[in-house]
């Protein structure tokens, strides 16, 4: 969550450098422009990757210690059914 926050709070900033590059000059400076654009897109990009590998990297560690808890429940059963059969 935190790595998509910056990259939103990047691509603000962007936008806010590429409005005051409109406001300070009569006519838009298309350089100026083109830059704060550019840094936008670049940080939403970063945002959306980021937020995207934490996706997959929570399911992907959930589905580890989902299976983990299984095979640690099996065990537990086996053992009790062990005793249970000797006893």
């Amino acid at each position: 969550t935190l790595g998509t926050l910056v990259g939103l709070l990047g691509t603000v900033m962007g936008m806010i450098k590429s409005f005051q590059a409109l406001s300070q000059s009569g006519a838009p400076d298309s350089t100026e422009l083109s830059t704060g654009i550019s840094e936008a897109l670049i940080n939403t990009a970063f945002g959306i990757a980021t937020g995207a590998f934490a996706v997959i990297s929570y399911n992907f560690y959930t589905n580890k210690i989902d299976n983990l808890t299984y095979a640690i429940d099996e065990i537990g059963f086996s053992i009790v059914q062990t005793f249970a059969a000797t006893h």
